[in-house]
């Protein structure tokens, strides 16, 4: 998927690397809120927030691509989004960072795959270079598809 199906892209921070996903699947950044631990499921899956109403599962990025025990920062963030753009499958995802909205107009994207074997996430839509750093755009699909196969 080399062909941009997006204009923009939001680009955090994961530990020491910048991924990217479409911005338009971005329902709300949000500071770290209350977040309640559900019993008996992996530790990337921290629990569930109360957003609006609605009960939303919160996946901690960092964990699930396998950097370890990360601390939570002033920075730190979750990010929701809706795989399916429907409210009732939203998930939040904790970064490390938010760092920009980024047009895609102008991009080289070229293709990539994850090697870390620790990582639940091998596959990309693509990199390109952005300010000297190296930004992965998340497949949301095999996102959603890989906490969903552990909730």
């Amino acid at each position: 998927m080399l062909e941009n199906s997006y204009n923009t892209l939001l680009s955090f921070k994961v530990h020491d690397e910048f991924f990217a996903l479409d911005a338009m699947r971005v329902n709300h950044i949000l500071e770290v809120p209350e977040i309640t631990r559900i019993p008996n499921t992996p530790d990337f899956m921290v629990g569930v927030l109360n957003l609006h109403g609605n009960i939303i599962p919160v996946v901690d990025l960092r964990l699930m691509m396998g950097f370890g025990n990360p601390d939570f920062t002033n920075d730190t963030a979750v990010v929701v989004i809706n795989p399916e753009e429907q409210q009732d499958s939203s998930l939040g995802l904790i970064v490390d960072m938010v760092k920009e909205v980024v047009e895609t107009e102008g991009l080289e994207i070229k293709p990539t795959v994850a090697d870390k074997e620790e990582s639940m996430l091998r596959n990309f839509h693509g990199t390109f270079s952005m300010d000297g750093q190296f930004v992965h755009i998340i497949d949301i699909e095999e996102l959603v598809a890989a906490a969903e196969m552990w909730s």
